[in-house]
């Protein structure tokens, strides 16, 4: 094996991010640096291209909205996402994980069923939504036991909240397995990318998953945005997450009249 060969290309990606100059950074489970062509495109973004997106008439309010609405298409594609329509944006993934779990319809279930190695942000959004938590165990060499699961789901549970990859332990779930245990008993798969999307390739659609979470910022992306994919038919069957404009019809102090898409 040529040694040099192949420490070559490496020494050049690491040249891409200027932040660890002289660095030895092993806190990427934590959060990503960011590559210059990153940094780069924020910086235009502010200094040259800024416009206000999807509010004004003028080219460059167009222009600020395509490059928007790019980036949306561009994560759909990555993730083998059906359409961008499916991709709401939020500040991380621990927002998208409260998102699912303060609107989704409950449909007379009250239960989650979660594992051992779940981040905080896939186990406290639950709980505050009111629904009751089943642990599944870890097997001998780490992975959640996914035949413990399927000998504990019930049709009392609405969502099996995995984590993809764990950020403690590297383990990688069995994604498409984990689809066929929830949707055995009715429930919906809730899987945590935030691990996975930097590490191996993501095909929602192939996983069979019903919703997807990743952050940007362990992406080598931007802090402050990431991103929640869901089936369609799930995010229209959603309530409002939270209030404010574009997404009504009209406004008067009486009552509310509209469309309250649970969106971006």
């Amino acid at each position: 094996m040529n040694i040099a060969a192949s420490i070559t290309p490496a020494l050049s990606v690491r040249g891409e991010f200027p932040a660890i100059a002289g660095w030895h950074y092993l806190d990427s489970a934590a959060t990503a640096q960011k590559p210059q062509a990153v940094i780069d495109a924020i910086t235009r973004a502010y200094d040259t291209d800024y416009a206000t997106v999807h509010r004004g008439v003028y080219e460059r309010s167009a222009v600020m909205t395509q490059s928007y609405e790019s980036a949306r298409a561009a994560v759909a594609g990555f993730i083998g996402a059906a359409s961008p329509n499916e991709i709401v944006f939020t500040r991380n993934a621990t927002e998208a994980i409260n998102l699912v779990a303060q609107c989704l319809p409950k449909d007379g279930r009250n239960r989650v069923l979660v594992s051992q190695l779940e981040h905080h942000s896939n186990i406290v959004p639950w709980q505050l939504a009111g629904y009751e938590l089943d642990i599944v165990p870890l097997t001998a060499d780490g992975l959640i036991d996914l035949d413990a699961a399927e000998a504990m789901i019930s049709d009392q549970h609405r969502v099996v909240a995995f984590a993809h990859v764990s950020n403690v332990l590297g383990s990688i779930l069995d994604a498409k397995r984990a689809a066929d245990i929830a949707h055995s008993k009715g429930a919906l798969l809730l899987l945590d990318g935030c691990q996975a999307a930097p590490r191996i390739p993501v095909n929602v659609a192939a996983i069979g998953c019903d919703f997807y979470a990743l952050s940007a910022h362990k992406l080598y992306g931007p802090t402050g945005i990431g991103a929640l994919w869901g089936r369609a038919d799930l995010l229209d069957s959603m309530p409002p997450y939270q209030g404010g404009g574009a997404m009504i019809d009209s406004v008067t102090f009486e009552r509310r009249r509209g469309r309250f898409p649970c969106g971006d």
